[in-house]
Formats: structure tokens, C-alpha cells, sequence
């Protein structure tokens, strides 16, 4: 099945996170954080892009996008070869949700040489829920500030997007 070219381009991690208002609460205490930090361990080092899936249906290899995530601390670095774009971006985990969630609250975009890029969608803020699976790390999103329930596609209304990220080796 052939995905048109269009649609990779709306879909890919930043870009599916609409306007909205970010929904997090009141920032959390520092004393009641030491649920994140081992979540926000895991993540550090750079991720590539190995799977993805779009309400419910697979992204072939051939026509999958080129995305590597690279954490930093509590920064995200997005890099997308195709669009010549990078988003950077402060995260914040939510450990204590069900499952749980990684957001954003605004986004810097510029060139992959650091020229900075006018990009309303990819600067919106942006919640997804993640889990770690064996090697890999998977984000899902239903688009802006709203997270999905779960990892498939019971009860979203629009669906959602799954992508599957593997460790990039040092």
C-alpha cells in the first residue's frame, strides 16, 4: 500500500502535534519528582526512527521518513534530513500518568545548519505517551495537547500515530 507523500509529511513526531492548549497541571514539586529521573536516564542518547504506523496502518520502509531523536538532559533534538529542519525542544515527563507522557510546552525550529525556520505547527506544544520496549522507545500521539489513551487505536476518535525508535549506537 502506497501512503501519499502528503500525508508522511503532515504525520512525522513535531509536525502531528496541532494547536491547543498544553494540558500538564500545576508543575510538580522537586521532592516528588524521583519518578522521572530513571525514565529521563533511559532516554538520554540519540534514537533513529525504525518503525512507523498511522491508524493502524504500517509505514512502509520505503516511504518512512528519516527522523533521529536526540536527548540531551531534559532537550529534546529533533533532526529531519527530508525537511532540512531541527526542533528543539525543553521536555517535561509525566511519570505518575497512565501510561506515561513526554511534553513539550513550545518548540525552536531552524535548518539542520541552524538557521532559524518560522514553523507554526512544529512550534506548537506537544504531548505524547511513551513505554520502552526491550531496545526501543515508542511515542505515540493523537496530535497537540490531547495524549492518547493507549498505544492502539481503541477509543481516539482520529487515531493514532505510533513510532518506533531504536538506540543509536555510540
Amino acid at each position: 500500500m502506497k501512503f501519499p507523500a502528503l500525508a508522511l509529511f503532515a504525520v512525522p513526531f513535531a509536525l502531528v502535534c496541532a494547536p491547543g492548549a498544553l494540558v500538564l497541571g500545576a508543575p510538580v514539586p522537586k521532592h516528588l519528582m524521583k519518578g522521572e529521573e530513571p525514565d529521563l536516564q533511559k532516554l538520554q542518547g540519540d534514537w533513529k526512527l525504525t518503525e512507523m504506523e498511522i491508524n493502524g496502518k504500517n509505514v512502509p520502509p520505503d516511504t518512512r521518513i528519516e527522523i533521529v531523536l536526540e536527548f540531551r538532559g531534559n532537550k529534546l533534538t529533533v533532526v529531519d534530513k527530508h525537511q532540512n529542519q531541527r526542533r528543539i525542544a525543553v521536555i517535561r515527563l509525566d511519570t505518575t500518568a497512565n501510561p506515561t507522557r513526554l511534553a513539550w510546552p513550545e518548540a525552536r525550529v531552524t535548518t539542520l545548519k541552524g538557521v532559524p525556520v518560522r514553523d507554526e505547527e512544529a512550534e506548537m506544544p506537544c504531548v505524547m505517551i511513551y513505554k520502552f520496549k526491550a531496545d526501543t522507545l515508542v511515542l505515540a500521539t493523537s496530535g497537540g495537547s490531547r495524549a492518547p489513551r493507549g498505544f492502539d487505536n481503541k477509543d481516539e476518535p482520529g487515531g493514532i500515530q505510533l513510532m518506533t525508535f531504536t538506540r543509536v549506537p555510540k
